[in-house]
C-alpha cells in the first residue's frame, strides 16, 4: 500500500495534492501563468487560520483564450500559504465569484464605516 505525500513545502507555501493535480493537468506555459497569479494576488487573500478563500482568477492560454479557474487557498501568516484547490470554471461561474467577491468586501466596509461612525 503506497502512501501518498498529502502537501510539498515550497517557497512558504503548502501545496495540496488536488490543487498540483489540477496544475497537471494544464501545459507548462499556462501552469507558470497560474503561479504567476498566485504571486501576484497573495496579498489579496486576509490572514485566517480557521477559513479559506477563493479567488476567481483569469488568464490568456497560449491559443490567446481566456481560461477561468477557482483558487481556493488559506493565508495563515505571511510565511504560511496553504494552495488547497484549483478548479477550472466556466466564465459564468467566474463572473459569479466575482460577484461574490465584491458584495463581501462592500458589506465589510459598510459594516467598519458604520462601526466607526457609532464611537
Amino acid at each position: 500500500m503506497d502512501v501518498e505525500q498529502k502537501y510539498i513545502r515550497e517557497a512558504g507555501y503548502d501545496i495540496a495534492e488536488d490543487f498540483v493535480e489540477t496544475l497537471q493537468e494544464m501545459d507548462i506555459r499556462t501552469g507558470i501563468k497560474v503561479a504567476q497569479f498566485v504571486k501576484e494576488n497573495i496579498n489579496k487573500v486576509s490572514q485566517s487560520t480557521l477559513v479559506s478563500t477563493v479567488l476567481g482568477g483569469i488568464i490568456m492560454d497560449d491559443n490567446n483564450e481566456p481560461l477561468t479557474f477557482a483558487l481556493e487557498m488559506i493565508k495563515t501568516n505571511r510565511d504560511n500559504i496553504i494552495l488547497s484547490d484549483l478548479q477550472v470554471i466556466s466564465m459564468d461561474e467566474y463572473l459569479d465569484l466575482l460577484n461574490l467577491n465584491i458584495k463581501s468586501n462592500e458589506k465589510r466596509n459598510s459594516t467598519s464605516t458604520n462601526s466607526i461612525s457609532r464611537k
